[in-house]
C-alpha cells in the first residue's frame, strides 16, 4: 500500500482557490519519532504516532505520510488494525471518528460516532478484527462495525445502571466477546441477539477481585490477559484454555500489550519486548522499556518505540525506520531565514505563563529536518521556551527568544546566552521580541520591566529605556523596525502601542523621538488593542492583526513626524455590503508574499489571502475546502524564494506551494512547477523566477499564443488550457517574458503530456 499513498492532488472547488495555491504540494513536517501502534500486512507495515501514521514498504523499503494531506479525516490517532481479509486498514481517531482505507488507497469515512451527542469522551483505544466485525474499544464502550457494509452493528455499554465504563481492548473467545476494563473482566456470548442488554454480560471471576485488564489475545486456540492490581503497575498474565484458567507469568513490569500472529506470542513491558512459539518457549528478547506494542512477522518483529517510531528486529538485528522530520510535535513559531526555515517549539500564554518545553530548535533547509539541542549546546540546558526568532538575512545568525530566560544568540556555529545576569541587568529575561534597526543596532522589548526597551550596538555596548511608563511592568509582543527606522512595539494585551527612533544616537535616548496611543480611527473611536501580529508590506503600509480584524497605517512615519496615530480598517465586500477587513475573526498572524499579498492565519477561519490594498478577498483555505490541519492557524512565513508557505495550526506544521515569489531584478533561472506535467495533473503549472508585473506568454512551438497572463511578484500561472478554454495537447510550450525594456524572450520550456 505504501506506493499508493503519495500525495494526491487535491481538486479545490473554487477557482479562486486554484489561483493561489498549488495542489499537489500539500506536505506535512510531522515528527514520526514517537510510535504509539502497529499494523501489518504482507506488504506494509503501519505505525501510529500520535497524531500521524506512516507506511513502510517491505517491498522497496519506501516511507509514505498517511495524513489528512493524504485523505484521512483528521489527526490524532487512537487505535489501528489491518484486516487481512479485506486488505484494509481501520484507522479509530481520539474523537471518534473512524477511516476505513484500502489498499488502492481510497478512504471510507464514518463520522456518527463523533458526530453523536451521547458523550463527550469517544477515544477509540483499541480495534480488535474477528471475521467480519471490527470491535471498538472506547472510552464509553465497545462499537461494532460490519466491515463489508460499512454500517454501525451493534453497542455494549457494559457500566451499572447503563453508565459509560472504559473498555481498554477486546478479545474474540470460544463464541465470547471479552471486554478488558479498569474494573474487571467481562465477557458475553456473541450468538446472544439481545447481547446489546448488560443483563447478557457476566464477570469473570476466576481471576480474582478488584482487578484491572488492559491487554489479551487468543494464541495457540487459548486466551490470554493481562491483570494487574488497580492502582499498580505490576501485571500477571494468565491463560484460559476453555475451562479453567492458569497464571503463566508473575510479576511484570507494566504489561502494555499481548498479540500474537504467526505462531507467536508478543508481549511487550516495561522491561522489553519478548517472543515466545506455542510452547511458550522465549525466541527473542530485546530490554528496551520505550517499546509500547509489537507484532510477529515471521521471523521478525515489528515495534513502535516511543523514541524513534517503528523497529524491526530478528533477535539479531535491530533497525529503526523513521520519516525525516522534527524531533516532537511541539509547534509554536515559523520563521524563514536566508534559506532555512526554523521553528520554535516552546510556547507561553497570552497572561505570561511558561508551556516549559525544552529550549529545543528545529531548522528546515528545503530537504532535512535538523533538531537543535541540548546534546550539541549544553548552554539550552539553562533555558525553556523558544518562542521566536529574530533574523537580519544572515543563514548563519539568528535570535532566538527564550521566554523567561533572555535570549540565544546563534553565530557561525556556536550560541551564545545573553540575560539579565550576563548584561547587568540591562536586559530583561522576559524578551517577547527583538528587532534589528538600519543602522545595526539590535533592540529588545522586555515584559514586566522598569525599563521595557533594551539595546544592543554594533559594538556590543547595552543600554536600557522606559520611554513612557505606560509599558513598564506589562507584557510586551511584537517588535518591529519599519523602513524610516521607526520602531512600533505591539502587545496582545490590549495595553497600546509604543514607537520610537533614536535619531541615530541609541547611546542616549534624550533626542529620541518617542509616542504611546492607542490606536483609533477617524472618529476617534478606539481601535482593538489586542494586537497579535504586526508587519510592514512592500509599500512601507502597516498590517496589524487583532482579536477583532486587521486595521492599517498607510504612513506610519506620520505617527512621530505629527502626532497622527489614526488607522483605518480596509473595507471589502462581503455578500454585496462593505465590511472591515476580517473584523468578525481573531487574526493571529500575518505574512506578506513576493506579489505584496497579505496571508492571514485566524484562531478559527483559516487562512484568508487578501489582495494588496486589503480590499479584495482573493482565496480562503480551512479544513473543507483544503489540506489544513486546522483552522486555528498560530504562525505563518513565506519562502520568497521558493514560494513555500509554512503554516502552523494547534495540529501541527505543513507546507505548501504558493503562486509568487520574490520578484527577480533580470530573467534567469525560470523554472516552471511540474514539469513535465503528466496526464493526471489537473491543477495549475507554477512558473517562478520572473520579473514583477511582466508580461508572460505561453507558446507553442511554431510561435502560436496559447495562454498570456501577467506576472505577481516573480511568479505566475498557467492552468494548461489555451484561449478556447481546452486543455492543451502533448507537446513541448514555451514561456516568454516581456520584460521592463520593453524585450520579449524565451525564458523557459514545459513539456505537457495530455
Amino acid at each position: 500500500m505504501a506506493r499508493l499513498f503519495a500525495i494526491i492532488n487535491i481538486l479545490l472547488v473554487a477557482s479562486t482557490l486554484q489561483a493561489q495555491i498549488i495542489n499537489s504540494t500539500w506536505r506535512d513536517h510531522m515528527s514520526y519519532f514517537g510510535g504509539k501502534a502497529v499494523a501489518v500486512s504482507n506488504t506494509d507495515v503501519y505505525c501510529a504516532t500520535e497524531l500521524n501514521i506512516f507506511c513502510y514498504s517491505k517491498e522497496d523499503g519506501r516511507i509514505t505520510h498517511l495524513t489528512p494531506i493524504e485523505g484521512l479525516s483528521e489527526m490524532g490517532i487512537g487505535a489501528i488494525a489491518y484486516n487481512d481479509k479485506t486488505q484494509e486498514l481501520i484507522i479509530g481517531y481520539i474523537s471518534g471518528n473512524i477511516d476505513i482505507v484500502s489498499d488502492d488507497g481510497k478512504v471510507h469515512n464514518m463520522p456518527s460516532l463523533k458526530n453523536s451527542d451521547f458523550t463527550n469522551n469517544k477515544k477509540i483505544n483499541h480495534i480488535n478484527i474477528h471475521g467480519g466485525t471490527a470491535y471498538l474499544s472506547c472510552s464509553f464502550g465497545i462499537i461494532a462495525i460490519d466491515i463489508s457494509r460499512r454500517e454501525f452493528s451493534d453497542t455494549y455499554i457494559l457500566g451499572s445502571d447503563g453508565k459509560h465504563i472504559n473498555i481498554n481492548s477486546s478479545v474474540v473467545y470460544d463464541g465470547y466477546l471479552y471486554a478488558l476494563t479498569n474494573t474487571g473482566l467481562m465477557r458475553g456470548r456473541l450468538d446472544n441477539p439481545f447481547l446489546t442488554d448488560l443483563k447478557n454480560w457476566e464477570q469473570v471471576t476466576e481471576l480474582g477481585q478488584g482487578l484491572k485488564f488492559n491487554t489479551g489475545c487468543v494464541f495457540d486456540n487459548k486466551l490470554y490477559v493481562n491483570a494487574q492490581i488497580a492502582g499498580d503497575t505490576i501485571g500477571r498474565v494468565s491463560v484460559f484454555d476453555g475451562e479453567k484458567w492458569t497464571v503463566v507469568w508473575n510479576s511484570l513490569p507494566e504489561v502494555k500489550t499481548l498479540t500474537s500472529r504467526d505462531n507467536k506470542l508478543v508481549l511487550c513491558d516495561g522491561l522489553g519486548v519478548y517472543v515466545f512459539d506455542t510452547n511458550l518457549n522465549q525466541l527473542l528478547f530485546w530490554d528496551s522499556e520505550l517499546i509500547n506494542t509489537g507484532i510477529a512477522d515471521g521471523d521478525v518483529v515489528w515495534y513502535a518505540h516511543r523514541e524513534y517510531g517503528l523497529g524491526r528486529t530478528d533477535g539479531n538485528d535491530y533497525t529503526a525506520y523513521t520519516p525525516d522530520g522534527p524531533a516532537l510535535n511541539r509547534f509554536y513559531n515559523v520563521c524563514y531565514n536566508a534559506g532555512n526555515v526554523l521553528v520554535a517549539p516552546g510556547g507561553m500564554e497570552r497572561t505570561g505563563e511558561n508551556h516549559y518545553n525544552k529550549a529545543d530548535i528545529y531548522s528546515f533547509d528545503g530537504s532535512r529536518w535538523t533538531n537543535i539541542d541540548h546534546q550539541q549546546y549544553p548552554v539550552f540546558n539553562e533555558c525553556r521556551d523558544i518562542i521566536n526568532f529574530t533574523t537580519n538575512g544572515s543563514k548563519n545568525h539568528f535570535i532566538a527568544n527564550c521566554w523567561r530566560h533572555g535570549v540565544l544568540e546563534y553565530d557561525n556555529g556556536t550560541f551564545t546566552r545573553h540575560n539579565a545576569e550576563s548584561t547587568g541587568g540591562l536586559l530583561n529575561d522576559f524578551v517577547s521580541y527583538c528587532a534589528y534597526d538600519y543602522n545595526g543596532n539590535l533592540w529588545f522589548a522586555g515584559s514586566i520591566a522598569d525599563k521595557p526597551i533594551t539595546v544592543r550596538t554594533p559594538s556590543g555596548e547595552w543600554y536600557n529605556y522606559a520611554y513612557s511608563s505606560h509599558m513598564t511592568g506589562l507584557h510586551t509582543g511584537k517588535l518591529i523596525c519599519t523602513r524610516n527606522n521607526d520602531l512600533w512595539l505591539v502587545s496582545h494585551r490590549g495595553i497600546g502601542v509604543l514607537v520610537w527612533n533614536p535619531n541615530g544616537t541609541p547611546e542616549t535616548n534624550s533626542d529620541d523621538d518617542y509616542s504611546f496611543f492607542f490606536p483609533s480611527d477617524e472618529t476617534n473611536k478606539k481601535l482593538n488593542c489586542n494586537i497579535n501580529d504586526i508587519v510592514e508590506d512592500k509599500n512601507g503600509i502597516l498590517w496589524l492583526a487583532t482579536d477583532e480584524g486587521v486595521y492599517i497605517y498607510d504612513h506610519p512615519e506620520r505617527v512621530l513626524r505629527d502626532g497622527n496615530t489614526q488607522a483605518h480598517y480596509p473595507q471589502m465586500i462581503v455578500d454585496g455590503f462593505y465590511q472591515s477587513l476580517l473584523v468578525t475573526e481573531v487574526v493571529n498572524t500575518i505574512a506578506v508574499d513576493g506579489g505584496n499579498r497579505k496571508w492571514f492565519g485566524t484562531e478559527s477561519g483559516g487562512i484568508f489571502v487578501i489582495s494588496p490594498d486589503g480590499t479584495e478577498q482573493i482565496a480562503s483555505y480551512n479544513t473543507s475546502n483544503s489540506p489544513l490541519f486546522s483552522n486555528n492557524v498560530k504562525s505563518i512565513a513565506i519562502d520568497d524564494d521558493k514560494g513555500i508557505l509554512y503554516v502552523i495550526t494547534d495540529k501541527g506544521l505543513q507546507s505548501v506551494t504558493i503562486s509568487t515569489t520574490k520578484a527577480n531584478s533580470e530573467t534567469a533561472e525560470i523554472t516552471a512547477y511540474p514539469n513535465p506535467v503528466q496526464s493526471d495533473y489537473y491543477g495549475d503549472v507554477a512558473i517562478r523566477g520572473l520579473l514583477d508585473n511582466s508580461v508572460v506568454r505561453i507558446t507553442d512551438l511554431r510561435g502560436n499564443l496559447v495562454h498570456e497572463t501577467m506576472s505577481n511578484g516573480g511568479g505566475a500561472l498557467w492552468n494548461l488550457c489555451n484561449r478556447d478554454g481546452r486543455r492543451v495537447e502533448t507537446g513541448i510550450y514555451l514561456i516568454q517574458c516581456t520584460t521592463t525594456d520593453g524585450v520579449t524572450r524565451n525564458v523557459g520550456k514545459i513539456h505537457v503530456v495530455k
